[in-house]
């Protein structure tokens, strides 16, 4: 096997969230097909009081998933994220009583890190003890939203980003503010992927009978969680001024979190009753179902780094109409693969909706098309090339 690789994350799928950090799997499969030896440690919410967190307690300590061992780790964590600037110490805390025996069995040579705080800033502690070098990947929330919670928090991320030996990117823009934070950081970006044996074409119609949805009509796809990042109250105001001006026009929202009740009342108030639907969470094996079953894909992001969906969507062939945050528009081409709206701005998304569900149809297909082909690059198989090499170099700089 390659080079021995402990993946901490925190965002990773269990029982409890089956989709929770899905991608950090996936980039983690790609990499074993890659070669690497890989395990992964998940520090998961412990917090004995709080019932929603009850089902943490059910996880095995280990497990494998697809062939890939598993550590869920009980790590002290606080309901509504309070006291979140001790994250990384508290994870330090839970880590360092697993590690050694994980490192026993599995003498690992690199820590990789997904989010520079807490994730990276606890990896940036804790290399010392292992004598290895770590390496974290920045996903976008973790520089440009986190940070901005308290002093101590931008602090700690700053303390984490020097720590690392080298920070991976998901998007250019995630890079600058890396690069702002810590000008010399050793920082490069690599895209996200995905998988196009799993995301691929198929016909809008059979998407459909396989789902049992109307085979007529036009439909808007939501995917993720129902949090206030998402932007969905944008989204819903949109498409009510869309529903209005077309009759068979319906909007699925699949994804679970705290906000579905509020989102169902406003969806009340709205009186998009019957042609809004929430699906919750559905196995990441349908989401290519879903995906070719829409017309056009919306996400209407507050914030992003290089969200899975957008990839995913493209490498099924279809159109996405997302806000401009991030680093979504180094990937989607406004007017060819998809269309950007601004974000918090209904008006914009109502506009970009418009355009390609009711002014101009062919964009459906024309989009969809160049989509797809701008995706053949985004794969992560690609994904674990470039970040192999990022291993080679750390692990080389660490020995020379």
């Amino acid at each position: 096997m390659g080079t021995r690789v402990l993946v901490v994350s925190h965002m990773y799928p269990n029982q409890v969230n089956p989709m929770a950090g899905i991608f950090v799997h996936n980039q983690t499969k790609a990499l074993k097909q890659a070669g690497m030896d890989v395990r992964v440690v998940v520090p998961i919410p412990h917090f004995p009081l709080y019932r929603k967190w009850r089902g943490y307690r059910q996880l095995p300590a280990r497990t494998e998933l697809d062939g890939i061992p598993v550590y869920y780790v009980p790590t002290r964590m606080f309901p509504g994220g309070f006291f979140f600037s001790q994250y990384g110490n508290l994870y330090v805390n839970a880590l360092r009583k697993v590690l050694p025996s994980i490192y026993e069995e599995f003498p690992f040579e690199l820590i990789h890190c997904h989010t520079i705080y807490p994730d990276g800033y606890a990896g940036s502690l804790l290399k010392q003890a292992f004598g290895v070098p770590v390496v974290s990947t920045v996903h976008g929330s973790d520089v440009m939203l986190y940070p901005k919670r308290s002093r101590r928090v931008y602090e700690r991320t700053e303390q984490a980003l020097r720590g690392n030996d080298f920070v991976i990117t998901v998007s250019e823009r995630a890079r600058q503010e890396v690069i702002q934070m810590v000008p010399d950081a050793k920082v490069a970006t690599i895209y996200n992927g995905f998988d196009p044996s799993r995301f691929q074409p198929m016909e809008k119609s059979a998407a459909r009978k396989t789902l049992d949805l109307p085979l007529s009509g036009k439909q808007v796809l939501f995917v993720g969680n129902l949090y206030q990042v998402k932007g969905i109250p944008y989204l819903l105001e949109a498409f009510r001024t869309i529903a209005a001006e077309c009759e068979e026009v319906s909007l699925n929202l699949i994804g679970e979190g705290p906000l579905r009740a509020e989102l169902e009342r406003q969806v009340e108030q709205l009186g998009l009753q019957g042609r809004v639907t929430f699906l919750g969470r559905k196995p990441y094996e349908e989401i290519p179902v879903w995906i070719n079953s829409a017309d056009v894909v919306a996400l209407t992001s507050l914030s992003e780094g290089l969200p899975s969906i957008l990839l995913e969507t493209m490498g099924c062939g279809r159109a996405m109409v997302a806000t401009d945050v991030g680093g979504i528009r180094e990937i989607l081409q406004d007017g060819r693969t998809g269309l950007l709206a601004q974000s918090q701005d209904v008006d914009s998304i109502t506009r970009a909706l418009r355009k390609i569900l009711i002014e101009d149809e062919s964009f459906i297909d024309t989009m969809g098309k160049q989509a797809l082909e701008a995706s053949r690059k985004l794969t992560w198989e690609q994904n674990a090339e470039n970040t192999k090499a990022v291993y080679a170099r750390v692990l080389e700089e660490k020995q020379s």
